[in-house]
C-alpha cells in the first residue's frame, strides 16, 4: 500500500511540472556593454537637446524660431526612436537568455524525473517487502542490515530527488516571470517608439507648411499663430467627461492636473488619461445607489432594478455612511458605481462601490484622505469634487511607480490602477494599461498645442 501511494504523489508532482518551450534561435546582437554605452550617449544627447529646445521656445516668436524649434523637436524625436531601439535591442538580449535559461533548467527537470523514476523502480521493490521478509531472505545477519540500509539510502536519496525538483521548479518560475516581464517591456518600448515616429510626422509636417511661407509672405505666418491659438482655445474649451459627476472643460481639467503633478511628479496627461479611460467603463458599467447597508445590494439609477454587491457591507458600508455624514450627503442618493457581474469559478467576484471620477472604494479614498486634504487645503475630501479626485488619482499613480516621461512604469501604474497587478500579471489589467497610453499620447499631443510647444 504504501509504494502505490508514494507512486501516486510522484505521479501528481510529474504532472504538475509545465512542459517548457525551447530555447528561441540564436539572435546576432551587440553586447550588452555596448548597448549600455549606446543607450548612456543616446540619452545625454536628448537631454542636451530638450535643454536647447526649452530655451528655443523662450524666444519670442517669428517664423525663424518656429522652423528651429520644429527641427530641434524632429532630430530629438528620431533620438528618442534610436534610445527605444537600443533598449528593444538590450531587451531581446535578455529575452534571448531567459529562454536559455529556460531551455537549460527544463533539460535539468528531465534528468531530474528520470533520476526519480530509477529510484522510484527500486524503491518499489525494497518497499514491498517487510523487515521480516528481509531477515528471512537475508544468507547472513550482516546481509541483513546491508539490505536494511540499502532501503533507508533509496529512501534519502528519494526525498532529496524531491527536494531537488521542487527547487527547480521553483527557479523555473522565476525565470518564467522574469521572462513574461521583459516581453512585456519590450512591448511597451514598441508602443512608445510608434508614438515617437508619429510625432515626427507631425512635426515634419508643420515644418513643410512653414517653410513654404517666404520672407515676404509674414501676412501667412501671422495665419499660422491665429490658427494656432484657435485651436489651443478650442481644445481648452473642450469638455473633459468626468464620471458620475459633472464634466468640466479640458483646460480646467489640465490645471489641476498641473497643479497635482506639482506635488506628486505624475505628469498630467497620465492623470486626464486615466480619468477619461474610467469615464469610458463607466458607460458600461453604469451607476447605482446603495441601498441595503447588511447585504450590500443597491439600485440601478438608469432602470431602478435591484443590483446585487452594489458595495462590501463589511469593508465599505461604515466607511461611506461616515464619509456621507462629513459632506452631508445621503448615503441613499449618492451616485456610486455598481457591481462588474464576474465570476470566478463559479462564484461571484468582487464589488461595486467606487466613488466620483477616480473611482476609489471608501475604504480605499479614506487611506488618502488626510493627503488630499493637506494638498487642496479642504477641510473634507470630497470624491466627486474634480480637484480632490483628480488629486487622489496623481497620489494613487505616484504610490503605484509612476514616473514622469518613463511609459514603462506609467503603463504598469495604469494596469496596477485597474487589476492591482503589473500588466504582465494581469491580460484585463494590460488592456486596460494599453488602452490608457493610447489616450495618454493623445492627451500629451492636445496639451503641448495648449502650451505651443
Amino acid at each position: 500500500m504504501r509504494h502505490i501511494t508514494l507512486f501516486f504523489i510522484v505521479f501528481l508532482l510529474l504532472v504538475g511540472v509545465a512542459v517548457l518551450p525551447n530555447a528561441v534561435g540564436a539572435q546576432t546582437v551587440p553586447s550588452r556593454e555596448q548597448l549600455e554605452q549606446d543607450l548612456a550617449t543616446l540619452e545625454a544627447q536628448i537631454k542636451e537637446l530638450n535643454s536647447t529646445i526649452t530655451r528655443t521656445q523662450a524666444d519670442k516668436n517669428s517664423l525663424a524660431r518656429d522652423i528651429k524649434l520644429l527641427e530641434q523637436k524632429i532630430t530629438a524625436n528620431k533620438l528618442e526612436i534610436k534610445l527605444y531601439d537600443s533598449k528593444i535591442k538590450n531587451l531581446s538580449r535578455t529575452i534571448t537568455e531567459k529562454d536559455k535559461s529556460l531551455s537549460s533548467l527544463s533539460q535539468k527537470m528531465e534528468r531530474e524525473k528520470e533520476s526519480l523514476a530509477q529510484i522510484m523502480r527500486k524503491a518499489q521493490y525494497m518497499d514491498s517487502y517487510t523487515v521480516v521478509d528481509f531477515m528471512l531472505q537475508a544468507d547472513t545477519l550482516s546481509k541483513f542490515y546491508s539490505d536494511n540500509d540499502s532501503f533507508e539510502t533509496l529512501k534519502r536519496a528519494l526525498n532529496k530527488s524531491f527536494e531537488d525538483i521542487r527547487v527547480t521548479q521553483s527557479q523555473i518560475q522565476n525565470v518564467k516571470s522574469d521572462l513574461e516581464d521583459a516581453k512585456d517591456e519590450e512591448t511597451q518600448k514598441k508602443i512608445a517608439k510608434e508614438a515617437e515616429k508619429k510625432k515626427v510626422e507631425t512635426n515634419q509636417k508643420e515644418k513643410n507648411t512653414l517653410l513654404a511661407i517666404t520672407k515676404n509672405k509674414e501676412t501667412e505666418y501671422k495665419k499660422v499663430l491665429a490658427t494656432r491659438e484657435k485651436e489651443a482655445a478650442t481644445i481648452r474649451a473642450r469638455l473633459f467627461e468626468l464620471r458620475d459627476s459633472t464634466a468640466i472643460s479640458f483646460g480646467e481639467a489640465y490645471d489641476l492636473a498641473l497643479a497635482a503633478s506639482k506635488t506628486t511628479g505624475v505628469r498630467p496627461a497620465l492623470v486626464l488619461a486615466i480619468l477619461m479611460q474610467e469615464s469610458t467603463l463607466g458607460v458600461n458599467v453604469g451607476s447605482c445607489y446603495l441601498r441595503d447597508y447588511t447585504t450590500g445590494a443597491g439600485i440601478s439609477i438608469k432602470t431602478g432594478d435591484i443590483r446585487l454587491r452594489t458595495m462590501n457591507p463589511t469593508r465599505d458600508v461604515p466607511v461611506f455612511i461616515n464619509l456621507m455624514k462629513g459632506l452631508n450627503k445621503d448615503p441613499q442618493t449618492t451616485q456610486v458605481s455598481c457591481w462588474i457581474a464576474a465570476y470566478s469559478g463559479g462564484q461571484p467576484s468582487g464589488w461595486g462601490g467606487a466613488m466620483g471620477p477616480s473611482q476609489f472604494i471608501p475604504s480605499t479614498w479614506i487611506l488618502f484622505k488626510d493627503r488630499i486634504e493637506r494638498i487642496t487645503g479642504a477641510s473634507v475630501a470630497n470624491p466627486w469634487n474634480a480637484f480632490h479626485a483628480i488629486t487622489a488619482t496623481a497620489l494613487y499613480l505616484q504610490d503605484l511607480g509612476a514616473v514622469a516621461g518613463y511609459e514603462v512604469g506609467e503603463r504598469n501604474a495604469a494596469c496596477k490602477y485597474y487589476s492591482g497587478r503589473a500588466c504582465s500579471a494581469s491580460r484585463a489589467g494590460a488592456n486596460y494599461g494599453n488602452a490608457v497610453m493610447t489616450k495618454l499620447y493623445a492627451m500629451q499631443a492636445d496639451i503641448d498645442k495648449l502650451n505651443n510647444r
